[in-house]
């Protein structure tokens, strides 16, 4: 366990220098060292030119995770303005925006966790105050999500994680339902990192406001010394989870659902009480020098077609719940699973604190 810790730690610490290093750089997102996936060919603007007015003409950057190397090069055939992705890890980017506070060389985010892009908000880092055409496109679920200033918008929500098991080493009957049951299992458990995992801190945001602050802390706690294994990001999870160092997971539903229908002997379960949401939004730099561009690439992920096309990928990651009208969510998937989402200014006011008390358990 403390080994675990151990490895945890050395990640924070490169996390933090990778952080300084980009501080340092200062320079173009292009030429940082995240994977730049797509620069769009400078097609003329058709049906964007009298917005597009406003702007420089220039490449908008667009940084994200899910999807941004597949829609970014579709914004740009269909719309005709330059966009380039710049895939980030939920940490990275949130990393990334904070060392070019002086300096932003980004237009757009898409990524998940709203309580961490209100955060931004609440620290000026945002547009606010627009109203996309496109925002009657959304379901009501989806406009309960829009927040009064503006200052982001919801596309989709799935679960940041469901408990996932190894059948292997774990019978249905022996396995977690609920939170409640996945802290008290007997076997070792794990979970991604909040502090680099996109999905990971509204995964640990929804338990923390589930049970309050303090009860939270005491269940981790007690979790830790019975064997919790915490890694950068699913992926490992997954990986452990195979491989029996750990039986038990909190998994976001993207990799429980590809081991799972991959054939690997993993189990999903979507809990009782729910699983914790993990919303995916879209913001536009308050400092952005190309507004109809990032305001057209907006109102594109509110269009029905867009929402339709990302849940017909052939890949997990299209294993969502759309907030658009009219689009159907994957059917393999679960239908009617509840959610535990946290209120964005409730994410937002404790994330530095929940983010911090995790990283200081790496060092106890």
């Amino acid at each position: 366990m403390r080994t675990k810790r151990m490895n945890r730690t050395a990640g924070f610490t490169l996390l933090v220098l990778a952080i300084l290093l980009l501080s340092a750089c200062g320079s173009k997102a292009g030429n940082s060292n995240a994977d730049v996936s797509q620069t769009a060919s400078p097609k003329p603007a058709s049906g964007a030119t009298t917005a597009a007015s406003e702007d420089t003409g220039k490449t908008i950057f667009l940084y994200g995770n899910d999807f941004v190397e597949f829609i970014a090069p579709k914004f740009a055939a269909e719309t005709g303005y330059k966009i380039e992705a710049v895939h980030y890890g939920g940490g990275e980017a949130l990393a990334k925006i904070e060392a070019e506070q002086g300096n932003p060389q980004w237009d757009v985010l898409m990524m998940d966790g709203h309580g961490s892009v209100r955060n931004l908000a609440d620290r000026d880092f945002l547009l606010t105050g627009w109203q996309p055409k496109n925002l009657g496109n959304l379901t009501k679920e989806g406009a309960s999500y829009v927040p009064k200033d503006m200052a982001y918008f919801p596309v989709g929500i799935h679960a940041s994680a469901v408990i996932a098991y190894n059948k292997k080493l774990v019978s249905a009957d022996q396995s977690p339902k609920n939170w409640e049951e996945f802290f008290s299992f007997k076997g070792p458990v794990g979970h991604a990192d909040p502090a680099v995992a996109a999905p990971a801190y509204p995964l640990v945001s929804a338990l923390f406001e589930k049970w309050g602050i303090a009860e939270a802390e005491q269940k981790y706690v007690q979790r830790f010394k019975q064997g919790l294994h915490i890694y950068p990001k699913n992926g490992p999870v997954g990986k452990a989870l195979l491989s029996g160092e750990i039986q038990v997971a909190a998994l976001q539903e993207h990799n429980a659902y590809e081991l799972k229908m991959s054939g690997e002997p993993v189990e999903v379960i979507w809990p009782e009480e729910g699983a914790p949401g993990s919303l995916r939004v879209i913001a536009i730099s308050k400092a952005t020098k190309n507004p109809a561009a990032a305001k057209a690439f907006v109102e594109y992920m509110l269009k029905p077609e867009t929402q339709k096309m990302l849940t017909s990928l052939d890949s997990t990651e299209s294993f969502f719940t759309p907030l658009v009208q009219g689009v159907k969510m994957r059917s393999e998937r679960q239908q009617n699973g509840k959610f535990l989402l946290p209120s964005a200014e409730w994410s937002a006011e404790h994330e530095v604190e929940i983010k911090t008390w995790f990283a200081d358990q790496n060092v106890n």
